[in-house]
């Protein structure tokens, strides 16, 4: 698994295209794919079983891609697949076991 430095990440175009634009604002602006790629799965999931779990699981997504950007803003290297929000990171575990979180501990 590769580590990020991306000391230009803005947190807020991160997170307006994280709501806005599929999700991208992980995979654009804070350069992680993988975490992209299951964050986007879980959300699609979320709107299909109801449009509630969807509306709540991409919101936890733009505020953990905000928060992604402001550390690699602050210089922090962090891994490919690293989750800020904890609740959010405990639901995409589920179906990726190589999925990472500093605040859980």
């Amino acid at each position: 698994m590769a580590d990020i430095s991306k000391p230009d990440a803005n947190p807020v175009v991160a997170a307006i295209l994280t709501f806005f634009v599929f999700n991208l604002g992980h995979l654009l602006i804070n350069g992680q794919q993988k975490k992209w790629l299951f964050t986007f799965i879980v959300i699609f999931i979320g709107y299909i079983l109801l449009f509630i779990p969807g509306l709540i699981l991409a919101i936890m997504s733009v505020i953990d891609s905000y928060q992604t950007a402001e550390r690699l803003k602050n210089g922090e290297t962090i891994p490919d697949n690293e989750y800020t929000m904890v609740p959010l990171y405990k639901i995409v575990k589920i179906i990726d076991s190589s999925a990472t979180c500093k605040a859980a501990g």
